[in-house]
This record gives structure tokens, sequence and C-alpha cells, in this order.
């Protein structure tokens, strides 16, 4: 009897992992359709991000119920571990594995936390039902079927052990308690619930085994390797490099789904489909089309399935004429096919109003717990509408052309560049190379009214402190952060290329700057065109000259009650928190306040990603929620680090604010300057 019941499972057995074999690899085919890309350096952070993200569940335990999922990940990790005994002694009862009884411990209690989670989860999405939490059928399947494991494997352990043929099980507490409710069954009855709870667990496993790699949970299977393949650069240095140069390149850009690479194509096979990522998207929360976790879990992933496996059936590659002429051939034979293969991946898939909706702000990215990397691309199709399709907005339109006339998006004449600096006794670095720093001001800080304010303060701050720095002046031109995250590469390298000699040519090694952007691109993305230098932003190093003792305060006539905004491109990108907020409590009187998302899940101010120069048509504005969330901490002043951000705040302020609240918008400079001890503003020239 046995040896039929052998004969079974391994038919069984065979046929499940043949199954899964079959799709897993199917899958890979498909990943193998995108653009090569090389993610196999250092092996050993590699190996970390793996451990850090994947065992030990890092950004999980971030959250409020991450802890759930920590457990609910090594209960599911021990539940499949303990099929190997389980399965063995089911099929040669007279036989045990060794020394398993604390193995079957930890298995025990961390199964019976995993069905407290499967059931606080159930509870979340369906009676809870936040609106990150997709209700469907491949959720309920998915839960059911590991309650049915743990179920049926604690139902047959525990007649088994009745029968008092289970020592391994001797210290699992579930099981000890399910035997003891057999108390009083026969042997015979016993029996028969131990075997048939065996086979229905057996099959749920197998099945559950076939279901994975066709299902959402696929995550289970992509997301280690995702973690072990993502980027090792910073947030900032993520955009993908373009070869303009490229003779045979027949596209810019991603307007097919197999253009972008198989790391970002991977990334929709991991999406867990969690919602952390549009529970933090400013466009999502505002109301506008772009949702994160439907790009990735189903647009463009069902996009890759259904496309990919014609692809693979037709033996459909390449690109230009070659891919044209086989897509020709296809529609005449099967119509159907081409209609997938001719599916417009940017305007059928995805919406242009979906890509450009995105602010860059990295929230998605900084919450996703599989480390999906979203950003780019969206800017990858972003370069395809700008640079294949010129599709972009009229006001884009206008901006590219300011700096292409001017190096500025303001399109204010390049000789007034340096005007700012009348009367502050500014050097240029054209004069005197021997400085600590070049001052980069940025597009903002050399014609925005609000910003020149600012980078004025900096000045005044480092002349106090007896920092020796200069300017580029005229020779300064925009650094080409928004242009290339609106998708104009070409625009974007001129302008990288001609600063970068510049640069270069004054031999400059550190510089330091007020704008997030411009601090981002020069020292994340520089470096790609000869530009390696050092780059601090004000509030790092105003913040050292703070703690060296160059910079002393006088105490403020009265409290200042600060609300405290994080940059995404200071907080999120480069991952400052601390300098800004430094500033801020070194200055006597200063009550500082956090905003309820702060840090990390800090709000976007809706002008990243080329959106300051975009009129924002659908949803709510971002600013203004933004501002908002400041206002309900009834502050006196809003603590920013970033033009762009004191632009789109005190916006904000202006709609949402009543006049004679008179509530300000500053930056930290700015309170420097205003609180720093009156013998420092002796040492002032300006």
């Amino acid at each position: 009897m046995r040896l039929g019941w052998l004969g079974i499972f391994l038919a069984i057995a065979v046929l499940a992992v043949a199954a899964f074999g079959s799709a897993v690899h199917q899958r890979i085919k498909i990943l193998a359709l995108g653009e090569k890309e090389q993610r196999t350096d250092n092996p050993w952070q590699r190996l970390r991000n793996f451990v850090v993200y994947v065992l030990g569940q890092r950004k999980l335990l971030n959250e409020p119920y991450g802890f759930i999922h920590f457990f609910f990940f090594w209960g599911f990790v021990f539940i499949v571990l303990a099929e190997i005994p389980f399965f063995f002694e089911g099929l040669f009862p007279a036989y045990s594995l060794p020394n398993l009884a604390y193995f079957m411990l930890i298995e025990d209690v961390l199964a019976a936390i995993a069905v407290v989670g499967l059931i606080v989860g159930a509870i979340r999405r369906w009676v809870v039902r936040p609106e990150r939490l997709y209700r469907t059928w491949e959720a309920a399947i998915v839960l059911l079927l590991i309650f049915g494991l743990v179920v049926t494997e604690w139902i047959s352990s525990g007649a088994k052990a009745a029968l008092g043929a289970d020592q391994t099980t001797s210290l699992a507490p579930v099981i000890g308690a399910v035997a003891g409710l057999f108390s009083g069954y026969s042997t015979a009855a016993l029996t028969s619930i131990r075997d048939v709870f065996w086979w229905v667990h057996t099959l749920i496993f197998f099945s559950f085994m076939v279901y994975i790699p066709n299902s959402k949970h696929l995550h289970l299977l992509a997301a280690p390797f995702n973690a072990f393949f993502s980027s090792l650069q910073s947030r900032g240095g993520q955009i993908r490099p373009m070869d303009l140069e490229d003779e045979s390149a027949t596209e810019f850009g991603v307007g097919r789904i197999e253009s972008f690479t198989w790391k970002q194509l991977i990334d929709s096979f991991a999406c867990g489909e969690c919602g952390r990522c549009m529970d933090n998207c400013p466009a999502t929360l505002s109301g506008k089309p772009l949702n994160p976790k439907r790009l990735l879990s189903r647009q463009l992933k069902e996009h890759l399935l259904d496309k990919g496996k014609i692809m693979l059936e037709k033996g459909l590659q390449g690109t230009g004429d070659e891919y044209a002429e086989e897509l020709a051939k296809i529609a005449e034979t099967d119509p159907a096919a081409a209609e997938i293969l001719q599916k417009p991946l940017i305007g059928e898939v995805v919406s242009e109003d979906e890509i450009w909706a995105c602010t860059t702000c990295m929230s998605c990215q900084e919450q996703c717990p599989v480390l999906n990397e979203h950003v780019n691309k969206i800017v990858d199709m972003r370069r395809y509408l700008a640079m294949t399709e010129g599709s972009f907005a009229p006001e884009l339109q206008l901006a590219f052309r300011n700096v292409e006339n001017n190096s500025n998006p303001w399109g204010v004449g390049w000789s007034n560049r340096a005007e700012w600096a009348q009367d502050l006794d500014v050097k240029l670095i054209s004069e005197d190379q021997d400085v600590d720093y070049l001052l980069w001001v940025g597009c903002a800080g050399s014609f925005d009214e609000r910003a020149k304010k600012v980078v004025k303060a900096l000045v005044k701050v480092l002349q106090a402190a007896g920092v020796k720095f200069a300017i580029l002046g005229t020779e300064e031109k925009c650094c080409g952060d928004f242009v290339r995250r609106t998708g104009n590469e070409y625009l974007y390298q001129t302008l990288v290329n001609e600063n970068v000699e510049t640069l270069n040519g004054y031999g400059v090694k550190r510089i330091v700057t007020a704008c997030p952007h411009c601090l981002n691109t020069l020292k994340n993305e520089y470096g790609a065109f000869g530009g390696n230098y050092e780059v601090v932003h004000h509030t790092q190093l105003i913040s050292q000259l703070v703690s060296d003792g160059k910079i002393k305060f006088d105490k403020p006539a009265e409290q200042q009650r600060i609300v405290y905004h994080d940059s995404c491109y200071l907080g999120r990108y480069q991952q400052e928190y601390e300098a800004p907020r430094a500033l801020f409590r070194a200055i006597p009187g200063v009550e500082l306040m956090e905003m309820d998302r702060n840090h990390g899940k800090s709000f976007c101010c809706g002008a990243g990603g080329g959106r300051m120069w975009q009129e924002e048509k659908l949803g709510e504005k971002i600013n203004d929620l933004r501002t908002e969330q400041a206002l309900a901490k009834n502050p006196q002043i809003i603590g920013a680090n970033c033009p762009y951000c004191i632009t789109m705040l005190e916006d904000g302020v202006k709609a949402k604010a009543q006049p004679e609240q008179g509530i300000q918008v500053l930056d930290p400079a700015e309170l420097v300057v205003k609180f720093m001890a009156a013998g420092l503003h002796d040492r002032v020239t300006g």
C-alpha cells in the first residue's frame, strides 16, 4: 500500500515541479527580452542587501504592523522547510528524521503567528478595507492556501502525535493541543485522520507551488532576486545613462515594454501589491492619474506577460526594420497576436498624464519593501515622449527654449546671472581659484527674487565664518536637473558637458549649494561625465560651522515656533535629515515641530521632476496639501531648505492661510543670519 502511495506522491510531485519550472522558465525568458544591464558588481554588498531587506525585512519593520509580516515571512520559511520531514515521515511512517524537536517547536510557534497574521491581514483587507489593499480573488486564494497548509499540517501531525508515533513534535505547543483534542479517538480513526489530512496537505502544497509563478505571488520568487540586484548607487544616481551617439538606436527612451532593462522588468514581478507606494505618492494622494502600485503590478506586468508570451511563441526580437518586417508577417497570419504586439506602451498601457504626473519625489522607492525602482522607468518613458515623439507640455517647450537660449528656465538673459551678488563683495573664481568652496548659485538663486534672499543669507554666513568661496558668475549654466527628469537628455548632456569643462578648467574640488536639486545632479550624476566633486548642501556646511564655533547666536527677542518640511532631494535622495534640524535647534528660542509626514515619509511640495514648469491641471494641488499639513501644527514659520519648496509653500500659504496669521516660509540660513551674534555681522561685507 505504501509503495502505491509513494508512486502517487511522486507523480503529483513531478507534475507540480514540472509545471512550476515551466512557468518560472517562461518568466525568465520574458525578462531576457529586456535590454541588458550590469547588476552583478560588488556581490558582497548585494548579499548584504539580501540579508537586510529580505531576511531581515528591514523596510517592513519600519511600518506599524511590519513586525507581523516579519513573523509571517519567517513562519512561511519554516512551514516550507518543515515539508521535508512532513512528507518523509508521511510516506515512511516507520522512520523519523532525528533531532528535529526544537526545529518543530520553532516552526509550530511561527506557524501559529503566521495564522494570526493571516487573520489580521484578512480583517484589514476585507473589513477595514484600506484603499491600498485590493480585494481580489488572487489575494483570497493565497490566504486560503497558506491557511490550509498550516491547519492540515496541525491536524495530521496532531493525529500522529495522538497515536504516539511522533516524537519530533513533542515540544510543539499547537500540535500538542490538537493531539489533546483527539484524546479518546480510536487507532483506526486517528490513522484515517492522519492520512487523509496528510494527502489534503500534500495537494494544497503542490497546488500552491504551481499557483505561485502564475499569480501576483510571483513576488515570493522575484523579490529576493530584486533585492540582490537592486541599484547600489545613491537614489540620485539611478537614472539610466543614455548613449546619444549610438547610431544603431531607432528610438530614444522607452516606447516598448521590451526596451526596459531586465532589471526594470523584474520590478513588476517583485511587486507584492502592498500599496505602500500609493499610500505615500503625492500624485496618487492629490487625485492625479498616476498610481505607482497599479503601474507596476497591473499595467506594466500584465502587458509584459501578454506581449512577452507572444514574442517568445513567434520568435520575435530585434528593432527597427527587422522588427517591423516580422511584425507585418505576424499581422497577416495572426491578427489577434499582432494586436497585442502593436499595443502602444505609452497611450494605451500607460497614459501620458500618468507619466507627467510624477514629481520624482522618490517616496515610492523609499517605502517599497522589495526595493523596486519606479522613478527611472518614468524618466525613460519621458525620454521617449520628449526625444522620439516630441510630445511634452507647451510650458516645458518654453522652459527648454529658455535653457537653450539663456542657460536657465526663467529665460532671463545669461549676462544677468551674477547681478544678485552686487554690493556683496563676492569673488569670481576666474579671479581667484584659492578658495575653500565654489558656491553653486543655481538658476533659482540667480534669477528668482525669493531664492536670491536665501543665497544672500548664505553668503553673509560664509563671510561671517571666514569661509573662502567664489562663484562662477555668468559662466554658470543650469545644472540640468529638471531637463533630464523631463526627458530631454540631449539638452541635459549638453549642459553637463559645458559645466564640467568649466568646473574642471578651474580645478574645482568642493562645491556648496543652497539647492538640493543642483546638489543631487552635481554630486550623483556629473561623475558619469567626468565631473567628480565633493558637493554639500548649505545646511550641512553651516551646521558644521556652528558645531566648530565659527557661528554663534544672540538670543532672539521671542520664541520662534517652526514646523519643518523635508525636501525630497535633500531628504530621500541624500538621506540628509539632521543638518537643517540641527540648525533650527541651534538658534535660541526656536521650538521645532514635526509634521505628521516627516523624514522618509515627508510629503512632496509638488515641484520636482519638472513639475515646477508645468501647470497642475488634474486633481488637487500638491503644494496646497503639504501646506495644510504644515498649518495643522499652528506654526509661526514653515522651515524649508529648497528654493522650489519655498516657492510652492509660499504659494500654499497664500491660498490656505489667513493673512493676519503672518506665517513665513524660511530657509535655515535666513534665520541664522538674523540671529547670529552681533560681532559676526561686522565681518559681513555686503
